[in-house]
């Protein structure tokens, strides 16, 4: 088991959970895992074809009884024999009718037979303790459940394949080699064993850095993958917000009239663009006003594009800039944005003295004129953010992100330590540091706060 699970994951104790949503539905899973997994089952399933053998892998079909021998529901029951399961120990996979009253019927049976409730996650922790995955492997479970795109779910399936894992492993083999050949060097130094030289030892540290740092650097696609592009569409009233955030999410969300200030909220709504979701924000128009109410919405305007990955600024192409365009212009020059020119359908005013060569796409909300070309600056952007490593090959959280980070300024100590002459005792330090950070990366070493932060955000069941 691996080092600080140990004393968090009970060998001795068996745990039940129902792993499907509850509702009303046609199947219902209740999932079990533990020593005592399968003598639960025999003192309460009675399978049609009571002679055969449990092994692993065999499904059986029968009646699961009550503690009374009443017969409560006829079910499917598979069994998984350690070490071959998820989890790596004895599981038990029950299959009912998908009615909570039986489901909770049957959960409340076998925690009377010696078996507690899992906690979020705790069946993936298990199979985390016992080698079966790693926490890269781990967290993309979660992420796999969670995603709402193809390409959200490919990226994890990936993860949970041991993409990221299979990166990281031979660099951590090769900080090995480096911490050995440092250690025999300190400790025979007196026995004519040949102390490598600091320029040898940075030339092994700093490829392994580089690959580190680009690494890093995926995170920031990564996360759009797994969280999307969060986009805020600004402007002042009456330029055509509302209706090109109409047109994008492809539904009447927002309330399109001629009165200036209609939207004083923001409104969101998520699409999915080559399977990156996007969240679309409507704002309230930016402008001078008195009205309470108006200025509250402008305030969570400012709020929502301070938070944006990307913001749209919308201008009226058929009249001249005024303050209120200019200012919204310099509000979104402090993040990246797209300038639109609604309106297209209407004379054209000559805005473009003012706009500085920026480049803008020319729309028609109202016809759909120059969406698609609105929609190519969304995959420009995206582009944009991508590194030279392939999909499967990205950080999406920010603890992994935060553990390549430790592991990279290690071994960046480590060389500016060998530069300056400092001597090996003191250069492992650092060495150390960054095997350590890689450790905590893939769970090898890891403390039960960075376990609870990771498994209470997971469903229970899984």
């Amino acid at each position: 088991m691996r080092e600080g699970l140990q004393k968090i994951v009970s060998d001795d104790e068996t745990i039940v959970a129902i792993s499907t949503p509850l509702g009303h539905s046609g199947i219902g899973v209740i999932r079990m895992s533990g020593p005592e997994s399968l003598k639960i089952v025999r003192r309460f399933f009675k399978p049609h074809t009571p002679k055969s053998e449990w092994t692993h892998q065999v499904v059986r079909v029968g009646k699961w009884n009550d503690m009374d021998g009443q017969e409560l529901d006829e079910s499917v029951v598979t069994f998984f024999q350690a070490p071959r399961s998820y989890t790596g120990e004895d599981v038990i996979e029950i299959s009912a009718h998908g009615n909570p009253f039986v489901l909770l019927r049957i959960v409340e049976i076998i925690r009377t037979a010696g078996a507690r409730l899992a906690a979020p996650g705790e069946f993936t922790l298990r199979a985390v303790a016992r080698g079966k995955m790693d926490l890269i492997q781990a967290e993309a479970v979660r992420e796999f459940v969670e995603a709402q795109t193809d390409r959200q779910a490919r990226t994890a399936l990936r993860q949970m394949e041991g993409s990221v894992s299979r990166h990281i492993r031979p660099i951590k083999d090769k900080l090995i080699d480096v911490i050995a050949l440092l250690e025999a060097g300190i400790d025979f130094a007196e026995d004519d064993v040949d102390v490598p030289s600091n320029a040898s030892v940075a030339g092994r540290l700093q490829p392994l850095r580089a690959q580190l740092d680009e690494v890093r650097e995926t995170f920031g696609y990564g996360k759009i993958l797994r969280h999307g592009i969060r986009v805020s569409i600004l402007g002042k009233p009456n330029v055509g917000k509302s209706s090109l955030f109409n047109r994008l999410v492809s539904a009447n969300r927002a309330i399109v009239t001629s009165v200036p200030g209609t939207t004083r909220d923001v409104l969101k709504e998520f699409v999915s663009l080559d399977g990156v979701p996007l969240c679309f924000a409507d704002t309230a128009g930016i402008r001078n006003t008195t009205d309470e109410v108006e200025s509250i919405g402008i305030t969570r305007t400012f709020e929502t594009l301070a938070e944006s990955d990307l913001a749209v600024v919308v201008l009226d192409g058929s009249s001249e800039l005024d303050e209120s365009d200019r200012e919204t212009l310099r509000r979104a020059s402090r993040v990246p944005h797209l300038v639109v020119i609604n309106k297209n359908d209407l004379p054209q005013a000559d805005i473009s003295g003012e706009l500085n060569g920026t480049k803008r796409v020319s729309i028609s909300a109202k016809t759909g004129q120059g969406i698609e070309e609105l929609l190519s600056g969304f995959r420009a952007f995206l582009l944009s953010q991508k590194t030279g490593l392939n999909d499967d090959l990205v950080l999406t959280n920010a603890r992994q992100y935060e553990a390549v980070t430790n592991a990279s300024s290690g071994l960046l100590a480590a060389e500016q330590a060998l530069a300056t002459g400092i001597p090996h005792e003191m250069v492992l330090l650092d060495v150390y540091r960054a095997l350590g950070a890689l450790d905590e990366l893939t769970g090898e070493v890891v403390t039960e706060d960075i376990l609870d932060r990771i498994f209470s955000t997971f469903c229970i069941g899984k």
